[in-house]
């Protein structure tokens, strides 16, 4: 799961660090992906993914806090799975974060082209 988690976090960084960063050939090659995953059958399969992320994520916080009580003492074996899960937790919160982050850029770069909104419509 944890290489799983930094896969998609490389992933998405990659994909925001070409988003911001890029020429705008490459830019505009992004956008039409992103236009083509959202137009299709993407965003019916990405909205419950996203909903199955979040709720894992707040079972794992919940799991976490669970644990950690102020008035119990951790032994070794509750660390080792505090650590595991607050690992885990932390992965996908960043995962969601730089999901929206990407949703916000891709609206953001479409919405300002409007020249090309208006050759499309002619």
């Amino acid at each position: 799961m944890h290489l799983f988690l930094s896969l998609l976090l490389l992933s998405e960084m990659t994909l925001l660090f070409a988003l911001v960063f890029s020429s705008s050939k490459l830019r505009e090659l992004i956008t039409k992906m992103l236009d083509k995953i959202v137009e299709g059958k993407g965003g019916a399969i990405s909205l419950p993914v996203v909903a199955t992320l979040t709720v894992v994520f707040i079972s794992m916080v919940y799991d976490a806090k669970g644990i950690w009580t102020e008035d119990v003492v951790l032994n070794a074996a509750d660390e080792v799975l505090m650590v595991n899960l607050v690992l885990k937790a932390t992965l996908m919160g960043f995962a969601l974060y730089l999901a929206l982050l990407t949703y916000g850029f891709h609206k953001y770069i479409k919405g300002s082209r409007p020249w090309e909104a208006a050759k499309e419509k002619n």
